[in-house]
């Protein structure tokens, strides 16, 4: 055989083995069917419209379609380790009801999902993404406001109990030094809210500060302060009481007019309406807000002081928080009614409640999951969806 032939004979076996080696690496394609479950609070929000991106991981290919009313979609891709992720902005109803009485809110809200690392191999595949209404808050929120205070055996009135819990809802340590709890001046129960000329503010009547240099009260993730009237064991002082705050993390204080209690640190009194001391109104009836403020306080209370109008039509000076400096807030009603609103939609689009004054429930804010043991608490600036109303005043528990 001449030498010029058996090299094209090895260069044809070659090219006929490269042939057949790389049609034996050909990735195979998998169909797979993708659906989706939506958190009780969205059902009606529908199944349409969610824009469904799958990812492949190694080679970063991806793929976009947008469900049907079933809520489901069918995509062909090589198979591999895949990301899904789905999005979609959609309008809610919220109804709030009180006897024969209904008052409803309307919200846009974007919901979401993602499926990381999955596994797609063989002929059929089926992906389901459970889906949430996206969290608005990743930082400080308010967890509970106990308000109502609680009756006495003799059954008198009883107020001193009351507190606000403030929950640390990130994966990172936080520092409470310098953040403000706030009291909207409007009454909930007021047909209409006065400030309308005022649509990116709040205007509080009272503001109380937690010192600190800026680093002087961490807050680890999962964790809370609790802000008292007073710090003392109530069950002991009034054995109706539902809490114990002996151990509250901090107490507002009104210097000369009010109990100190001295193992307990006290808050700054940097603004309030009261002439003596301050006390969260027992029926709800306003909103409460947690801020921290730029810079020095008495500088921004100085150029944020406004003059508004009583009912009795005196002029006295308020202070005005832009929204965008509020973390959270809530607005509170009196047995499922409220008049009108002192938050905007953008920061509560609905409100929560307890039925009674004195009788020793709160509105307590729910939990959406649990991760490694921390608990996520829900915030979709939605308190009727959000909190839990006439519940039990737990401090420092999440349940």
């Amino acid at each position: 055989m001449k030498k010029h032939s058996f090299i094209k004979i090895i260069s044809l076996t070659l090219i006929v083995s490269l042939a057949f080696s790389c049609k034996l690496q050909e990735v195979p394609f998998s169909n797979i069917l993708i659906g989706i479950s939506l958190p009780s609070d969205a059902v009606s929000a529908g199944k349409d419209g969610y824009v469904i991106t799958l990812t492949n991981i190694a080679t970063g290919r991806t793929q976009i379609d947008t469900t049907d009313a079933t809520g489901q979609i069918n995509l062909t891709a090589e198979e591999g380790v895949y990301n899904l992720e789905v999005t979609g902005q959609k309008t809610l109803t919220t109804t709030v009801t009180s006897g024969s009485t209904q008052q409803t809110y309307t919200q846009q809200v974007e919901i979401r999902g993602l499926l990381e690392k999955s596994l797609v191999t063989g002929q059929q595949v089926e992906l389901n993404v459970e889906l949430q209404i996206a969290q608005k808050g990743n930082g400080f929120v308010i967890q509970e406001v106990y308000y109502t205070g609680s009756n006495t055996p003799a059954n008198g009135n009883y107020y001193q109990d009351q507190y606000i819990e403030i929950y640390n809802n990130s994966d990172s340590v936080l520092y409470a030094d310098g953040l403000s709890v706030a009291e909207s001046n409007h009454l909930n129960t007021s047909a209409i809210s006065e400030y309308g000329n005022y649509p990116n503010d709040l205007i509080v009547g009272a503001i109380y500060t937690i010192p600190g240099d800026g680093k002087t009260y961490p807050v680890q993730p999962g964790k809370s302060v609790v802000i008292a009237s007073l710090g003392i064991n109530h069950k002991t002082a009034n054995a109706n009481s539902p809490v114990d705050l002996e151990k509250a993390d901090f107490e507002w204080y009104d210097a000369g007019k009010d109990v100190d209690v001295p193992e307990v640190p006290n808050m700054i009194r940097n603004f309030c309406y009261s002439n003596t001391i301050w006390v969260l109104h027992t029926r709800g009836a306003h909103a409460y807000a947690i801020f921290k403020a730029p810079g020095n306080y008495t500088d921004f209370i100085t150029q944020n002081t406004v003059s508004v109008l009583t009912a009795s039509g005196s002029s006295v000076p308020r202070v005005k928080i832009p929204s965008s400096l509020i973390l959270d807030a809530v607005d509170l009603g009196l047995g499922g009614i409220i008049g009108s609103k002192s938050l905007s939609s953008a920061i509560d689009v609905s409100f929560s409640y307890c039925d009674a004054s004195y009788n020793g429930k709160s509105v307590r804010r729910k939990v959406l999951k649990w991760e490694n043991g921390r608990a996520i608490l829900q915030d979709t600036n939605n308190s009727a969806k959000d909190f839990i109303p006439n519940a039990t005043p737990k401090p420092w528990e999440v349940e």
